[in-house]
């Protein structure tokens, strides 16, 4: 008895233990997924995720709970961004997936009541005008899948100067006037004809007018703006810094030739949009160097892509790093790969109302520089602009010397002379001619 006890008490034991495996395979079968993060870069993530639940859904199709999310969250960019006091009332700038849907798009914008202001087949990017938002947040809804961003279509100036000086506690202040176009402190030579031969500096600025300091230099004129309005003397300026062969004002390559690209109006007023379709018309027109020496506070995608396909395409991004004694650069002088420029005065010292700020590549004289000017005159002035169309001069004698684009921003920064300053406010030095 004792022997057939013993058997069916492990019998009994035997069908318990096969019962808990096939419950504990069912628990196992029917619980949530956890799925394994991976952090950018490829490594596993440190701490595991909490257990989610897959939503399933057709091929192709994301959750409703999933779309609906993403086309909130379209709406929130879009309404923050409008939100801005920079931002150009009742215009946006939308970004698509493709080309395809880029021109679904614009078929069917005028039945919707948005208005296509121009757009860029290569940026895949609109600029569009609209009175109604809520029939523009229809359209992100009903269309998220072709939409990469949408936001506003950001101010952007020609600068000024601060009206309170030192507000910035961190600038040198400098103010020590140059009184020339401060070519002696960079150790240009009195003598640079040929200076820039064979090159092509685009000039994104307020327009290029006739003057004596330009009459030996070739000048392309390109008038985005087209508002038949006469035109501010600030892009002249910079392209007499830059290729000036006056006497008087003479620049750093007077054997460059100008692309002028009005892109301001008589204001020195601008936009992020008319930024990047000036840089993109820029370089389809063959510039090597594009001098931008006004900008925005705030960078937009559509200025972002622009700089990019500049910039992959070897050509020198020169920007101003702006005047607004900020601790922080404009853009696009703040982009990665823009050779942004603050100004120093006649002491090699900060100038006082110059940008601060990371990334800042160098600094070249800007305060009290003559150039150029409307009406044939000529004018006294400080700016970060002055500085960055002085450097853009040098980057065409770079590449006139036979240096390839992609490699002048480097040799800019190395040639530089150290000041002891922080980077942050002059870079890796002042300008100085390798």
């Amino acid at each position: 008895m004792t022997g057939r006890a013993a058997i069916f008490l492990s019998s009994l034991a035997f069908l318990a233990m096969a019962a808990a495996m096939v419950w504990l395979f069912h628990e196992m079968s029917s619980a949530p997924e956890v799925p394994v993060m991976i952090e950018r870069g490829g490594m596993p993530a440190r701490h595991a995720a909490a257990p989610q639940t897959r939503a399933v859904v057709d091929a192709g199709q994301p959750a409703d709970a999933a779309a609906t999310a993403q086309q909130a969250d379209l709406a929130a960019e879009l309404a923050d961004g409008l939100a801005r006091p920079d931002a150009l009332p009742g215009e946006a700038l939308l970004g698509f997936k493709s080309a395809e849907a880029l021109a679904a798009f614009r078929a069917r914008a005028a039945q919707n009541g948005l208005e296509v202001i121009s757009h860029d087949p290569t940026l895949l990017s609109v600029r569009l005008r609209f009175k109604d938002l809520g029939a523009l947040r229809e359209e992100l809804a009903a269309h998220r899948e072709d939409i990469t961003h949408a936001g506003p279509n950001l101010i952007a100036r020609i600068p000024g100067l601060p009206a309170q000086p030192q507000t910035d506690t961190n600038n040198a202040g400098g103010s020590a006037p140059f009184r020339s176009q401060g070519l002696d402190l960079i150790g240009a030579p009195a003598s640079r004809a040929g200076w820039g031969k064979g090159t092509t500096v685009a000039v994104l600025d307020s327009g290029v007018l006739d003057h004596p300091a330009l009459q030996n230099v070739s000048v392309t004129h390109l008038d985005l703006v087209n508002d038949g309005q006469p035109f501010h003397g600030h892009g002249t300026a910079m392209a007499s810094l830059i290729a000036g062969s006056d006497g008087q004002v003479g620049g750093i390559s007077p054997g460059t030739t100008i692309l002028d690209v009005r892109v301001a109006d008589p204001q020195g007023n601008s936009n992020t949009a008319l930024l990047a379709e000036g840089i993109m018309r820029a370089v389809g027109a063959g510039a090597q160097v594009i001098n931008i020496s006004l900008g925005s506070m705030q960078s937009s995608p559509v200025l972002e892509q622009a700089v990019q396909h500049a910039l992959a395409r070897g050509v020198v991004i020169v920007a101003a790093a702006g005047n607004e004694q900020a601790n922080a650069l404009s853009f696009p002088a703040g982009l990665p790969g823009v050779v942004s420029v603050g100004a120093v005065d006649a002491t090699g010292t900060q100038a006082w109302f110059s940008n601060s700020g990371r990334g800042l590549t160098l600094a070249a004289p800007g305060v009290g520089i003559v150039s150029a000017y409307a009406d044939g005159k000529l004018v006294i002035g400080s700016g970060t602009s002055q500085a960055a169309a002085i450097v853009s001069g040098t980057a065409a004698y770079l590449l006139g010397k036979g240096y390839q684009g992609v490699n002048v921003p480097t040799v800019l920064a190395r040639s530089a002379r150290p000041t002891g300053a922080p980077q942050t406010a002059v870079g890796a030095g002042i300008l100085r001619i390798p």
